[in-house]
Formats: C-alpha cells, sequence, structure tokens
C-alpha cells in the first residue's frame, strides 16, 4: 500500500509509519519535501483521546529539527497512554506547517474502539485582504462640488482603514505566531521539567549504583590518563613534525624566492642579449646598405672601365685608320712625286722644245705661251703636293 502524502502549501510529508509502542512512545517516521532551507521547531505531537487534546514534545536524542527534502526523517515522544479512545491525532513542526495524522497503529490493549480520522493539513489562517467598503452614495440635491469632496474624503478614509487594517491583520498573524511560539517554548519547558522530574528519580535509583561504578571511574580514569599521556606525547610528536613542516616550507620559500631571483636574472640577461641582437642585426643591416652601395659603385665603375676600354679599342681602331691613311698618303706621295719628276722631266722637254722654236722664226708668236707652259704645271704639282701633306697631317 502506497504511503499516504500530506500537503501542506509547498510543504509535504509522506508517512511510512506512526506507531504507539509499548504504550510508552508514538514513533513517527516519513519523508519530508520542500523543506529546502527550513529549520524546524521541536516537533509537537496532539493526540485527542476521549474529545480531551493532550501535547506531546519530540524526544531531542533524534534531533527531529534537522530536515532535508526526500531523506528519511523520525520522531519519537515519549507518551504513557492511560487508554481511551485515540480519535485523531496533529503533528507540528512550525508555526505554519501542522499535519492531521490518522490514529497511530497498534495501540496499547485490543478491541478498543478506535475512530479514523479524515486526512487534512491546517496551516495558519493566513492574513485577510483588505476588505473593500462600498463608496456611499451622495445625497439627494446635495452640490456637486461638495459631493465628490466626500466621496474622496471617504475614499481616503476608506485606504486608511484598509492600511490600518492590514497593519492588524499582519500584526495578528505576528501575534498568532508569536503565542504559537510561546506556547511551543512552554509546552517544551514543561516536558523539561518533567523530564528533570524523571532524572531526579532515576538519580535517586542510580545512586546506590554510583559507589560501584566510582571503582570502575578511577579504574577508567587511570586508563583516560594513561590515555591523555598518550595523546600528549602524539601531540608532541605532531607538534615536532608540525615544525619540520614549516621548516621545509620555509627552505621551500628561500628556494623558490632564489629561483625567482635567478629567473629575473635571466630575463634581465634574455632582455640585453635581445638588445645586442638586435643592435647587431641593424649592424648587419648596415654593412648590407653599404655592400649594395659598394657592388653599385663596382658596377659603375666596372661599366666606366668597358666604356673606356671600348673608347680605347675605337681609338686603337681610329690609330690604325690613320696608319693606313697615313701609308696611303705615303703611296700617294711617292706617285706625286714621281708624276713631279715626270714633269720636271717635261718641263725639260719643253725647255729643249723652246729652244728649239726659238730657232724657228714662224713659230715667234707663240714662243710665250710655250715658255709659261712648264710654270703651270710646277705650280700645279707644288699644290697637290700640299694638299697631300695636309691631309696626311689632319689624319695623325
Amino acid at each position: 500500500m502506497k504511503a499516504p502524502v500530506f500537503q501542506v502549501g509547498r510543504v509535504g510529508f509522506q508517512l511510512d509509519r506512526f506507531e504507539l509502542v509499548d504504550g510508552e512512545r508514538c514513533e513517527v517516521e516519513g519523508r519530508w519535501s520542500g523543506v529546502r532551507g527550513r529549520r524546524f521547531m521541536r516537533p509537537a505531537l496532539t493526540l485527542v483521546i476521549d474529545g480531551h487534546p493532550t501535547r506531546l514534545l519530540a524526544d531531542l536524542a533524534d534531533k527531529p529539527w534537522a530536515a532535508e527534502d526526500g531523506e528519511p526523517w523520525r520522531a519519537a515522544f515519549p507518551c504513557p497512554f492511560p487508554g481511551g479512545d485515540l480519535a485523531e491525532a496533529e503533528l507540528s513542526v512550525g508555526p505554519d506547517v501542522t499535519i492531521a495524522l490518522p490514529p497511530p497503529t497498534n495501540p496499547a490493549g485490543t478491541g478498543r474502539k478506535r475512530r479514523r480520522a479524515g486526512t487534512r493539513a491546517r496551516e495558519t489562517p493566513p492574513g485577510r485582504g483588505p476588505v473593500t467598503a462600498a463608496t456611499p452614495p451622495a445625497p439627494a440635491g446635495a452640490p456637486a462640488d461638495g459631493g465628490a469632496r466626500e466621496i474622496r474624503e471617504a475614499r481616503s478614509a476608506q485606504r486608511r482603514l484598509e492600511r490600518q487594517l492590514e497593519r492588524a491583520e499582519a500584526d495578528r498573524a505576528e501575534a498568532a505566531a508569536r503565542i504559537e511560539r510561546l506556547t511551543n517554548e512552554l509546552a517544551q519547558a514543561e516536558h523539561e521539567r518533567d523530564q528533570a522530574r524523571a532524572e531526579c528519580d532515576r538519580q535517586a535509583a542510580e545512586r546506590e549504583a554510583l559507589e560501584g561504578e566510582r571503582r570502575r571511574e578511577v579504574a577508567d580514569r587511570d586508563a583516560a590518563r594513561r590515555t591523555s599521556e598518550e595523546r600528549t606525547a602524539e601531540r608532541d610528536a605532531a607538534q615536532r613534525a608540525h615544525q619540520e613542516a614549516l621548516e621545509t616550507v620555509r627552505t621551500a620559500e628561500l628556494a623558490r624566492d632564489s629561483a625567482l631571483g635567478a629567473r629575473d636574472a635571466a630575463l634581465t640577461a634574455q632582455a640585453r642579449a635581445t638588445a645586442e641582437r638586435d643592435e647587431a642585426l641593424a649592424d648587419r643591416d648596415a654593412a648590407l646598405a653599404e655592400r649594395d652601395t659598394a657592388e653599385a659603385a663596382r658596377d659603375a665603375a666596372l661599366a666606366d672601365r668597358a666604356q673606356a676600354l671600348r673608347e680605347r679599342d675605337a681609338a686603337g681602331a681610329a690609330r690604325e685608320q690613320a696608319m693606313t691613311d697615313r701609308e696611303a698618303l705615303a703611296r700617294t706621295n711617292e706617285r706625286l712625286q714621281a708624276e713631279l719628276t715626270d714633269l720636271l722631266s717635261a718641263r725639260g722637254a719643253a725647255m729643249v722644245m723652246r729652244r728649239a722654236a726659238q730657232e724657228t722664226p714662224a713659230s715667234r708668236p707663240y714662243a710665250g705661251m710655250l715658255g709659261l707652259l712648264p710654270l703651270a704645271v710646277a705650280a700645279i704639282a707644288a699644290a697637290a703636293i700640299v694638299v697631300v701633306v695636309l691631309l696626311v697631317g689632319g689624319g695623325l
């Protein structure tokens, strides 16, 4: 059969077991949901026996005020059951969380009449909302402006009354919660008083056993002393180990600081090396630029040298041409010398002919012209020689 689940607002409780054990205590077991962030007060169980409610507080041994969603939860309530008709029960774990439970199973005695209470959940009544009062109608025949002013005043008074009512409801709810809390504290105090009385009775019963327990306590005290001495020795050893660990940590910190210093020095050296490398790269770039300039100058010098060689070759060719021309002129000179020699021979012949003409009377009118012919030939030959010499001198 599935366990019943009781819901109060967002808080739910799944009842797994509710029993009256040995006629002395009631035990409640179940699982809560929706209680994240909540902390229960000391749970209280109210039993209605023969129409009379009996309020019980949970035993603190189970720590029932700690509850987690879906986790098992248990509370035990000391309850010497006097007998009678147990009609219904209620479990309260907070001012606003009260669960109505069915009667517990396995009550003391048999054949007792039990009535099954309907499953219900009850919360602390929330504060009522503001009551909206009807606006009173304006009296017949009243002026419109006066009626509107009265309506505004009535509405303003209504709002004030509503705010007062809300504050009163909040104060009433707070007072109810405070009364519930004080009631729980009073019930807890009464239960603790009852426990104190029971404790006194138990102490009276246990006083007789204290004498025997005292001897055991002496033995336990001796054992505890030995245990304390052993713990003291362990504590001293732990302190020594702690000191050694601290020394190790200090040594490690010194080593770390030294390593950090070495790293900083290495970073500085690296930065210096980087700067030197950059300077070397700049010098290399400058040297490359100078080399490029020198190579350009060398190429220009080589071009000039090639031009000079070409000009030298041209001058040599011109000189050879001049020598060739000079040789040609020399041959021409020799030819002209030969022609001059021929002319001189012709002149001698002409002079012979002139003398012969002088001897012939009939040729006298042409004697002057024949005398001038050798002179003209000699002048032409001299002019040709001068032209050849000038040509030869200009070519050289």
